[in-house]
């Protein structure tokens, strides 16, 4: 083993022990794969391994996969960023002063719909794209367009069904044929309970004194566009290594996507993508959290180095790859 190996497999060894980690993890640097593995259980119940192989919910990691989709769709001329979307939704509240560039960048002011207090009443059950949309076009803007930033799933509900209308296909067709069959990405796609999909792991969190207990169940489709696929570590590294390529977009997309507009908390967003100051130069990713579930994925474009962490427990894994980032950096790193 690598120095990078050994460093990776003690640190997230220690952590399985305690229950603080779960899942799939793949590091690598100017095209190298350095590390993946499994750890800790995709079934608990069954004394089923994690592995690299595993598939997990990815949550809002989705989002960069909807924001590349819909700008795929302004590079063919068939949508522009300043194109309201008031003529594709004519329900929403004030979507004749809501661009697409607003929805790509949580600027819109629509109401987040994940913040409804009565969530887990219908949470659990299917809806349809048109029932998702109805659960905030009624809303009130919480500010005017453009001017702030606040993080809202509803756009990306709203860019899913966008990339329906424009494409004449379905948000799950139109991703496999554009994004995923291209790119050999064969085990990611939007999640569904139904079909039997190999290695799926089941989602687990933390009760109130510290066991670990069954998630609760959100059907996937309440996550649509804006974060129900799922995916596994391999398939998130070919999207991150497609995007140093022209693959899916030519460069001066890709460069307004990666470009910050507003944001908080010491980060600010693109379209689709959190990008943050780091040690190590720009670093450009996503996190994602869904019960059960908590993903992030960390690009850094300067060293050429990512960090892709998969967990089936709902706990926050920004540190672990935080600490990840920091091995692959560390001097005399091989």
């Amino acid at each position: 083993m690598t120095n990078v190996q050994e460093q990776i497999d003690a640190y997230l060894s220690s952590l399985a022990q305690d229950h603080k980690f779960s899942g799939s993890v793949l590091a690598a640097r100017q095209g190298s794969l350095l590390f993946k593995g499994g750890y800790g259980k995709a079934n608990i119940e069954l004394h089923v391994d994690n592995t690299s192989d595993t598939a997990f919910r990815i949550g809002s990691v989705t989002k960069t996969i909807t924001a590349v989709g819909v700008i795929q769709l302004i590079a063919e001329g068939k949508l522009a960023f300043n194109d309201t979307i008031g003529p594709y939704f004519p329900h929403q509240k004030d979507g004749d002063r809501i661009t697409v560039h607003h929805l790509l960048t949580h600027t819109s002011g629509i109401a987040n719909y994940t913040d409804d207090e009565n969530l887990l009443d219908w949470a659990s059950l299917p809806s349809t794209t048109e029932e998702l949309l109805n659960r905030f076009s009624n809303m009130d803007l919480e500010y005017e367009p453009g001017e702030n930033y606040q993080y809202s799933n509803s756009g990306y509900v709203l860019l899913g069904a966008l990339i329906e209308q424009v494409s004449n296909q379905s948000y799950g067709d139109y991703i496999a044929d554009h994004i995923f069959n291209p790119l050999g990405m064969v085990n990611t796609r939007l999640d569904d309970p139904k079909p039997i999909i190999p290695l799926r792991a089941s989602g687990y969190e933390m009760d109130s004194s510290g066991l670990l207990i069954n998630s609760y169940n959100l059907h996937p489709s309440n996550a649509y566009a804006a974060g129900g696929l799922i995916s596994t570590a391999e398939d998130i590294y070919l999207w991150d290594q497609a995007l140093y390529t022209d693959k899916l977009l030519p460069q001066p997309l890709l460069d307004d996507m990666m470009t910050p507009h507003k944001g908080d908390e010491g980060s600010s967003y693109g379209c689709g993508w959190i990008i943050q100051d780091t040690p190590y130069g720009k670093m450009t990713g996503h996190t994602g959290g869904i019960p059960g579930f908590t993903s992030i994925l960390m690009r850094f474009p300067e060293t050429k180095a990512t960090v892709i962490v998969l967990s089936n427990i709902l706990q926050d894994v920004t540190h672990v790859g935080q600490h990840i980032a920091g091995i692959l950096h560390s001097e005399g790193a091989i």
